[in-house]
């Protein structure tokens, strides 16, 4: 009898067909999968399919590019509406209400916001990164400026996402407002600095000099005349601003345009940069007229040229005045007198609030560890020297007081008045106060007067002076306060110690000094020879009197130390 395949017999077990695969004695190597691939076995499987593979095909090269569509580029991107804030001049607080929009299909997940620039601003209304924004999702921010914080507003807030993409919101504007009423010259113009130092005095009279600021607080003060509207502005800034800070033009350093600026410029070309009062981060002002002018901040200073942070808002013709800018407050009240309805006559005071250390620069001969200051005070102005003691004097009121000189020595102070005809004269003296710090650090400086007369003939090898009798070698004999001279000579100046000093006769004594001069002179060719002091300032303000844009006129009081 013929037996079908597959038909099972009585009695019989069931055979399947080798072929069949059989989990798990089967490896996964000698599975059939579908779709079959024939490479996977050895053997040919009735009914499966045959690799038939690689087909020769015809290649057909075709070149295309995107092109733009509304949801190409809507869609699948983060972003910021508005993408812009332009706030203007900041007069009051602003808030403003910005979206932050997930495009996209799928959830994006913000990590964080960096912002520059963000003084005075504020973003608030929603959680703190991490935050989830789901697909096509949108959460509002609040935008908020007030009127504190830097003149020139330039901030950028930079929203960062898990993915690596990024969505900015860049903010601008000024909180500008400037004090452009011009000083009256006729009174000047008054710049004033002020260190601050701790002096702790022993009882023997020496010092122990303690800085206590980092830079000197800076201030300016003038008398002004305007009319008209000038005078009503006046009094519309002091009622509207008040107390806040204004942007003073700094008036001592002025720039006549020699060709006019178009809106939009980004540069600014002024003259001996060096020696006026601007800086990257600063603030330039121009100026027409006490109504109009446009203050915008610096972004950088190369020479004489001022590369500007924001362009131009307005064109600006030939003959405007451009003037270096700080940040100020008024100080105390302000008092304008009316001589008629349209005149304004007042005084005014100023506080700078945005400092910048002053470079100090100390110059002058090396001499015995100081710098000496050699410039010759303006006799104009009489000097005037001070003698006094460190007195304790102990009265019980029934008797004659008793006095003590704890120190024995004198304590000499000195008033001199330089007068300073250049600008980069005022950089160089401006340079040395800063190096003196107030009262802090000391220097050489000379008498100017003529202390000692020369009698005889000075060989190069003598280290010694004849001079003129005057009671030193009795006296004073080389104390440390009164034994450095400085030696003016038609063959140079000279700084030698004197190391004592002995009466010859009633009208000459001899002064011996620590090194020979080295040259033969004449008693006619010694200039002047002065005594010099180890001094120190005896103030920590000092002021500057600026007369004109170029000449100023500065008073010190001096205090001569041991040297």
């Amino acid at each position: 009898m013929a037996v079908l395949p597959g038909t099972i017999l009585p009695g019989s077990s069931r055979q399947e067909p080798p072929s069949w695969p059989r989990s798990p004695e089967i490896s996964e190597r000698q599975r059939v999968t579908w779709p079959f691939d024939a490479r996977q076995t050895s053997g040919h499987i009735p009914g499966g399919k045959q690799d038939t593979q690689p087909v020769v095909e015809i290649a057909v090269s075709k070149v295309g590019g995107a092109f733009p569509a509304f949801g190409g580029d809507w869609y699948d991107r983060i972003h910021v509406i508005p993408s812009t804030i332009d706030l203007g001049n900041l007069v009051s607080p602003v808030e403003r209400v910005l979206e932050v929009w997930n495009a996209r299909f799928s959830s994006a997940t913000l990590t964080g916001i960096d912002a520059t620039g963000d003084d005075g601003l504020l973003l608030s209304g929603q959680p703190a990164p991490p935050l989830g924004f789901g697909p096509l999702q949108s959460r509002l921010y609040t935008f908020a400026a007030s009127t504190r914080g830097a003149p020139v507003i330039d901030a950028t807030y930079t929203f960062r996402f898990a993915d690596g993409t990024a969505a900015l919101l860049v903010v601008t504007g000024r909180r500008v407002v400037v004090f452009g009423m011009r000083p009256d010259w006729s009174e000047g113009v008054t710049e004033r600095l002020a260190w601050l130092t701790e002096v702790l005095e022993a009882h023997d009279g020496t010092e122990q000099r303690v800085r206590l600021r980092r830079m000197p607080r800076r201030s300016f003060e003038y008398a002004f005349l305007i009319e008209g509207r000038a005078t009503r502005l006046l009094e519309h800034l002091l009622f509207g601003w008040g107390a806040r800070v204004y942007c003073l033009p700094v008036w001592s350093d002025v720039t006549v345009l020699a060709s006019g600026l178009p809106a939009g410029a980004t540069s600014i070309t002024v003259q001996d940069a060096a020696n006026a009062d601007y800086h990257a981060g600063g603030l330039v002002v121009l100026w027409l007229s006490d109504i109009r002018h446009e203050a915008v901040e610096i972004l950088d200073v190369s020479g004489d040229v001022l590369t500007l942070k924001l362009p131009l808002g307005s064109a600006w013709p030939a003959g405007t005045r451009v003037y270096p800018a700080r940040l100020v407050r008024l100080e105390g009240e302000v008092k304008v007198d009316r001589p008629t309805d349209t005149l304004g006559r007042g005084r005014c005071r100023f506080q700078v609030e945005d400092l910048t250390a002053p470079p100090a620069v100390d110059f002058g001969p090396a001499y015995q560890g100081y710098r000496v200051f050699d410039w010759p005070p303006n006799r104009a102005l009489d000097p005037e020297d001070t003698w006094a003691r460190k007195l304790a004097v102990i009265d019980n009121r029934t008797g004659l007081p008793v006095f003590d000189d704890e120190s024995g020595k004198p304590k000499i102070g000195r008033r001199l008045e330089w007068l300073l005809t250049d600008r980069p004269q005022v950089t160089a003296f401006r340079g040395w106060l800063s190096a003196r710090a107030g009262r802090a650090n000391p220097c050489w400086l000379p008498t100017f007067e003529s202390d000692i007369h020369v009698t005889r003939t000075v060989a190069a090898t003598d280290a010694g002076l004849v001079v003129e009798n005057t009671g030193y070698a009795r006296l004073i004999n080389a104390d440390p306060i009164r034994r450095d001279l400085a030696i003016v000579t038609t063959s140079g100046t000279f700084y030698r110690r004197v190391t004592g000093a002995n009466e010859i006769s009633e009208d000459e004594e001899l002064i011996s000094l620590d090194t020979a001069l080295g040259v033969t002179l004449e008693p006619s060719q010694f200039l002047r020879v002065s005594w010099l002091e180890l001094s120190r300032l005896d103030q920590d303000a000092v002021e500057i009197h600026w007369e004109t844009d170029r000449i100023a006129r500065v008073l010190l009081a001096t205090r001569t130390l041991p040297s």
